[in-house]
């Protein structure tokens, strides 16, 4: 696949800088971690890759996509998808090679699963990139839950899973329905789940926390997204929260055995001696220079204490985390607990207690796996085991 190429670069990326997949989910602040890659002229960031707005992307739809044409949150910056512009031919809507389906269908393939389609046309993003001598950066809103495929598909990039306190992510999602009016991103992990209820990890995740999903059909995206929007708004808070953290769990499942770097958001974000020491392994690893800003959001929403179903569906999600725990890395394991269990400590999102909330709130259960409660850990984020974990300070 040849795409047009945007102009070489007086400082070339070195033989040996790895192309960077972001995994982040929606309002994990991945954003804020690509912008912080997106600064380096070196690097060629591209936007959620997999988005269906890319199917009829036009350069008029690139410049009226910015992060004031509607309720981001997200600092001022070019609009998401610039450089998206000169991949799109002239009179042809749409980024060549990309198809709708690549949005939501096969969200949890695993590593053998054959997709011709789709890896050609992400390996032809990268090979875009290297003719112009940059660092691709591409970050995803919808890999989660196929990294393990994307692993195998894309060996030589640096893989980075960043993952958030679910309900402080949840309340992110719900300040966008209630404020804003926009319940795009509950709809949309709705999609997820119900055009992928039969991969094993959505199945045992719906089960465990009682999520009844819609019938859908592949092919039809649109009519998908009409189907889950009119059950979204039967749905009680609880039920919707109940839906995401399937979402969530069925993701950290599926992708928390894999090789990756994994990046606990929050932390990054209080953490000074974090963002240096991810900075320096993103220098070592692509080459780029990572600037990420301490403020990541003008209006960022703390979560609100769970209510009482919401802490049965907390407890529901690390029953079956427990339940799975051999498949994952002992540090994905630990890190997914954590900030499962930081949920019902309290809604401080730097709150972490060894038994109960300052609040007198609910006790917060042992990992069950024979170590210690892990509660000192809260926030770690590992590297690959070509590189050293960093605990920040």
């Amino acid at each position: 696949m040849i795409f047009p190429q945007p102009a070489p670069i007086d400082d070339p990326p070195r033989q040996n800088d790895s192309p960077v997949f972001l995994h982040t989910g929606w309002r994990s602040r991945g954003t804020w971690i690509w912008t912080g890659l997106r600064s380096d002229p070196r690097a060629l960031a591209l936007y959620e890759p997999l988005h269906e707005v890319l199917a009829t992307l036009t350069p008029q739809a690139i410049t009226a996509l910015r992060t004031d044409s509607w309720s981001s949150g997200h600092a001022a910056m070019p609009p998401y998808w610039s450089e998206f512009a000169a991949l799109l031919r002239p009179g042809v809507v749409g980024v060549p090679g990309y198809q709708y389906r690549f949005a939501t269908e096969d969200a949890f393939a695993g590593p053998a699963r054959v997709q011709p389609g789709l890896a050609a046309y992400l390996r032809g993003l990268l090979d875009h990139a290297a003719a112009a001598r940059r660092v691709p950066v591409l970050k995803f809103c919808r890999s989660m839950g196929r990294v393990a495929w994307m692993q195998a598909s894309f060996p030589e990039a640096l893989h980075v899973v960043v993952l958030r306190r679910p309900d402080a992510q949840w309340a992110s999602i719900r300040h966008q329905i209630e404020a804003h009016a926009n319940p795009y991103f509950m709809v949309m992990l709705l999609v997820v789940l119900a055009q992928n209820a039969a991969a094993p990890r959505v199945a045992q995740a719906c089960q465990a926390l009682r999520v009844a999903l819609p019938q859908v059909r592949r092919g039809n995206l649109g009519r998908a997204i009409e189907t889950c929007d009119e059950m979204m708004r039967q749905l009680s808070w609880a039920d919707c929260y109940r839906s995401f953290l399937a979402y969530w769990v069925a993701c950290v499942l599926s992708d928390l055995g894999t090789d990756c770097l994994m990046v606990e958001a929050d932390m990054l974000l209080r953490s000074a001696e974090c963002r240096q020491d991810m900075a320096a392994l993103f220098a070592r690893r692509s080459g780029l220079c990572l600037a990420l800003q301490a403020d990541p959001s003008r209006s960022d929403i703390a979560p609100s204490a769970l209510g009482r179903e919401e802490q049965v569906a907390q407890r529901a999600a690390m029953e079956l985390l427990q339940e799975h725990r051999m498949a994952l890395r002992l540090d994905g394991y630990l890190l997914a607990w954590n900030l499962l269990a930081a949920g019902l400590a309290g809604p401080d999102p730097t709150a972490m207690h060894d038994n109960e909330s300052s609040s007198g709130g609910p006790e917060i259960p042992a990992p069950g796996d024979g170590s210690a409660n892990p509660g000192a850990s809260a926030g770690l984020w590992t590297c690959r085991p070509d590189d050293r974990a960093i605990a920040p300070g």
